[in-house]
C-alpha cells in the first residue's frame, strides 16, 4: 500500500510540486497570522495570624493548615464573577490560580498569559493585588479577630513577561498536516481516475468488432470469385481426356 501511494505521487509529481508550495504559503500563514503569546507568573505566600504564631514566633514554621484557606481562594478567581473582573482588566488574558505544586505550603501560583506583554503583567498585578483583598474579605464575612486574621505576601512577580511559541507550534503544525494530507489525497484521487481512463479506452480498443464490409465489395468479391470457378472449370475439361471408342477409333 505505502509503495503504491509512492509510486502514485512520483506520477503525479506536478500536484505534490503544488502542493508543497501551498503548504509552505500555509505554514508562513500561520506563522505570521498566529497572534504572539506572552507569559508572566507570580507566587504569593499565605502567613499565619499572630495567634498561631506566638509571641516571638517564626510565621514560616507555622504555616500547617494554611492550605485550606489558600484553596478557598483558588475557588474563587475560577468563579464566574473573578474573571468577569479579570475580563474587564484585559479581554484577551488567560489566566490559572491554584496551589504551587512545587512548595510542600500555602502558596498560591498565578499564570497569565495574554497577546502583549504589557497587557500581561498588567493583569498579573491585578490577579496578585486582588488576593490579600479577597483574603481580608473572607475572615470579615466569619468575623475574624485582629489577632487571627491570616495575611499573604508575594514571593516571587516576574517583572518581564517571555514570549510563549506554543500556540504559533501547534498552528504551524496544524497547517503542515492539513497540505500534507491534502496533498497526497489528491495525488492518489487523480492518479487512480487517470490509470482508470487509461485501462478503459485501452479495453475499448482491444473489445471494437471489425468493420462490415460493404456490399459492393462484397458483390464485387462474388463476382471474382464466380469468374474464378468457371477458369477452373475450363482447366479441368482440358485435362480431362476424352474417350475413344475401340471399335472405329473416333473419339465419342
Amino acid at each position: 500500500m505505502v509503495l503504491d501511494v509512492i509510486r502514485a505521487l512520483g506520477r503525479r509529481w506536478y500536484v505534490v510540486l503544488v502542493g508543497a508550495i501551498v503548504t509552505a504559503g500555509l505554514t508562513v500563514g500561520a506563522y505570521v497570522t498566529t497572534p504572539p503569546e506572552y507569559n508572566a507568573r507570580a507566587l504569593v505566600l499565605l502567613l499565619p495570624s499572630e495567634v498561631a504564631v506566638g509571641e516571638g514566633g517564626n510565621p514560616f514554621l507555622t504555616l500547617g493548615g494554611l492550605e485550606q484557606p489558600a484553596g478557598i481562594l483558588v475557588a474563587y478567581f475560577s468563579s464566574a464573577p473573578a474573571r468577569e473582573d479579570v475580563k474587564q482588566q484585559s479581554p484577551t488574558a488567560q489566566y490559572v490560580v491554584g496551589i504551587d505544586d512545587s512548595t510542600r505550603g500555602p502558596v498560591i501560583a498565578i499564570d497569565v498569559t495574554d497577546t502583549s506583554a504589557e497587557k500581561t503583567l498588567d493583569t498579573l498585578t491585578f490577579i496578585a493585588d486582588r488576593i490579600p483583598v479577597e483574603l481580608a474579605a473572607l475572615q470579615e464575612q466569619v468575623d475574624t479577630p485582629a489577632d487571627a486574621v491570616i495575611t499573604s505576601i508575594p514571593l516571587t512577580v516576574d517583572e518581564k513577561a517571555e514570549r510563549g511559541m506554543g500556540a504559533t507550534i501547534r498552528m504551524m503544525i496544524a497547517a503542515l498536516v492539513v497540505g500534507i494530507t491534502a496533498t497526497c489525497i489528491t495525488a492518489f484521487a487523480l492518479d487512480g481516475l487517470l490509470r482508470r481512463r487509461q485501462l478503459r479506452r485501452s479495453g475499448e480498443l482491444s473489445e471494437q468488432p471489425e468493420k462490415p464490409e460493404k456490399p459492393e465489395k462484397k458483390r464485387r468479391k462474388h463476382r471474382g470469385s464466380k469468374q474464378e470457378d468457371a477458369a477452373s472449370a475450363s482447366v479441368d475439361d482440358e485435362h480431362t481426356p476424352v474417350p475413344v471408342s475401340a471399335s472405329t477409333g473416333r473419339e465419342r
